[in-house]
C-alpha cells in the first residue's frame, strides 16, 4: 500500500513539473498614428508692377498764334481781312459773321460799324478766346488816323511762373499804351510778362482823330 501511494506521489509530482504555463498572448502594439502633416506654405500672391496711379494727364489747350485784322481802321463801305492761325484745336469759330471755320485762313469782311471779332478756339482740354477790333469810321483814313498793325502773345498758353512776350506794331498814333500796369509804349516794340492767372492784354494808339484798341490773351494753365 506505501508503494503504490508513493508511486502515486511521484506521478504526481512528474506531472506537476510537466505542465507548461502559457502565458497570455500581449496585447497587440496600439498601431502607431502617423504624424499629421503641416498643410503647404501658400506663397504670397505675386506683386504685379503696373503704371503709376494718380498721375496727372497732360493738360495741352489750343494755341492762337495769329488773330488780326488788317487794316485795323476803314472807311464805311471798304474791306478789311481777318486773318488766324490756332493750333492743337478742333473747332475753332469766329463772330460775329464767320461761325465755324478752318483752323488757319483769312477772310475779307466789311462790317457797316466798328467791330470787335471773337475767335473761340476748343479741344478736348478746354477753349482759348481772342479777339481783334475793326475800326470803322465815315472819313477816309489818313496817315495820321491810328492803326493797330499787329498785337500777339506768343506763347498765348503758359504754365503758371512762365513768361509770354506781347509783341505789338502801330502807326499813326500820337500815344500808344497796354493796360494791366504796363503804361506807355513805344509804337512798335514787344515786352515780356508773367502772369499768375490768365489774363487778357489791350493795347490802345490814340492821335487827334480817334483811337484803335487791340486784345490780346495769355492763358496760364
Amino acid at each position: 500500500m506505501r508503494k503504490i501511494l508513493i508511486v502515486f506521489i511521484f506521478i504526481t509530482v512528474l506531472a506537476a513539473g510537466c505542465v507548461t504555463v502559457v502565458a497570455p498572448p500581449a496585447s497587440p502594439a496600439p498601431a502607431e498614428t502617423p504624424a499629421a502633416s503641416s498643410p503647404a506654405a501658400t506663397p504670397p500672391p505675386a506683386v504685379t508692377t503696373g503704371p503709376a496711379q494718380g498721375t496727372a494727364p497732360s493738360f495741352n489747350l489750343p494755341e492762337v498764334a495769329i488773330f488780326t485784322v488788317t487794316p485795323g481802321n476803314i472807311m464805311s463801305g471798304n474791306y478789311a481781312t481777318v486773318t488766324w492761325d490756332v493750333r492743337n484745336a478742333f473747332d475753332v469759330a469766329i463772330e460775329p459773321g464767320l461761325s465755324i471755320i478752318r483752323p488757319q485762313g483769312s477772310q475779307p469782311v466789311n462790317p457797316p460799324f466798328t467791330t470787335t471779332y471773337k475767335l473761340t478756339a476748343t479741344n478736348n482740354q478746354g477753349s482759348i478766346l481772342a479777339t481783334t477790333t475793326l475800326t470803322v469810321s465815315g472819313v477816309p483814313p489818313t496817315i495820321d488816323t491810328p492803326v493797330v498793325k499787329n498785337f500777339t502773345a506768343s506763347p498765348s498758353v503758359i504754365q503758371l511762373g512762365a513768361s509770354s512776350i506781347l509783341s505789338w506794331q502801330t502807326v499813326g498814333g500820337s500815344s500808344v499804351s497796354i493796360d494791366r500796369g504796363l503804361g506807355t509804349v513805344p509804337g512798335e516794340g514787344s515786352t515780356q510778362v508773367s502772369p499768375d492767372a490768365t489774363t487778357t492784354y489791350m493795347l490802345t494808339v490814340t492821335s487827334p482823330l480817334g483811337a484803335q484798341f487791340q486784345t490780346v490773351t495769355v492763358n496760364v494753365k
